[in-house]
């Protein structure tokens, strides 16, 4: 397997790390339209793809990559949830492998994410006056961190862009509530979900005897954790009982292959800013004068932090406006 590895030609959008025998990690190269993580497990006699990355050209690669390393067709494909970055490539699996999601994420994919690619391909205008937009105010930005990565952003999302007209949203054809086996001839992975944090339904893949989890968004190393859908108290819950399993090697959704001290650095990253907000809105400031915290300065992403501040805010207004109307009298 090592042998085929080496001699794999690569991909401009992903580079391979074996994580165990037969497992591999194919990790994002920022802005070349994959975006996201993806993994490619050997069962044996069939393989598993973890997440399909942004573009139909990403995710050729994937599978091209997928059936050289193991030698086998792509039979299974598992969407740790919705986002688009996760999902995009579903078509290029189809329809030789089973797509597999938790029952919500395929809800959300059938309803909003179809709905939303419809309106894409009927309108593409917006997007590409945002990418503009991006591009002239790269051109006066000064921090050289943020610059690369608005670089990066618009780089991607131009090349989703080329792919678009091409894009055939596929759903998931089989769905989980709890958990869900498959069973190769050499290993057995678990699918789990907790629920929601990153999303409103997280999945994660977890191989117990290798002790490896692939987590999708659930963790992310050194990035800021990206909470537009999320819920940053159960997402806390999620992390709390993945500690409880033998996890020695993680798969996140973005950044490099690492380990549960990244999913303790996410664990305090959102306690942090959950803290940052709470304190604002005590004293009455605006979240607007909160800075990104030292120990994130260096994380990718940071374009996230104001909307993840607004995030925050908003669930806190949301139950304290729950707890006036509870207090409120009956008429």
């Amino acid at each position: 397997m090592n042998n085929r590895m080496k001699i794999f030609k690569g991909s401009k959008h992903f580079r391979l790390k074996q994580v165990a025998e037969g497992v591999f990690a194919a990790i994002s190269v920022p802005g070349t339209g994959s975006v996201g993580n993806a993994a490619i497990i050997d069962l044996g006699d069939s393989t598993l793809v973890v997440d399909t990355f942004t573009t139909i050209e990403a995710a050729e690669d994937l599978r091209e990559a997928a059936t050289f390393l193991t030698e086998s067709p792509v039979s299974y494909v598992i969407n740790t949830h919705w986002h688009s970055d996760h999902t995009s490539g579903n078509q290029v699996f189809t329809p030789d492998a089973q797509i597999i999601s938790t029952f919500a994420t395929r809800e959300i994919m059938n309803t909003f994410g179809k709905s939303r690619l419809a309106q894409q391909l009927s309108n593409p205008e917006p997007i590409y006056q945002a990418i503009a937009e991006v591009e002239k105010n790269l051109q006066q930005e000064t921090d050289k961190k943020l610059k690369r990565e608005l670089q990066w952003e618009n780089a991607s999302d131009r090349l989703y862009m080329d792919s678009l007209p091409n894009m055939a949203y596929t759903l998931p054809t089989i769905t989980f509530d709890e958990q869900m086996s498959i069973h190769g001839r050499v290993r057995t992975v678990h699918l789990l979900t907790y629920g929601g944090g990153h999303t409103q339904s997280d999945a994660f893949v977890y191989l117990p005897e290798e002790k490896i989890a692939i987590m999708g968004d659930l963790v992310l190393s050194k990035h800021h954790p990206v909470m537009i859908h999320a819920n940053p108290y159960e997402w806390l819950t999620i992390l709390d009982r993945v500690e409880l399993l033998e996890v020695e090697m993680i798969v996140p959704g973005h950044g490099k292959v690492c380990s549960m001290k990244e999913l303790r650095e996410v664990k305090e990253y959102i306690n942090d800013i959950v803290k940052l907000v709470e304190d604002a809105v005590q004293s009455e400031k605006s979240i607007d004068d909160i800075s990104v915290p030292k120990a994130y300065e260096d994380w990718y992403f940071s374009t996230y932090f104001k909307s993840n501040l607004k995030k925050i805010h908003d669930l806190i207004k949301e139950q304290s406006l729950l707890r006036t109307a509870e207090k409120a009298p009956v008429s």
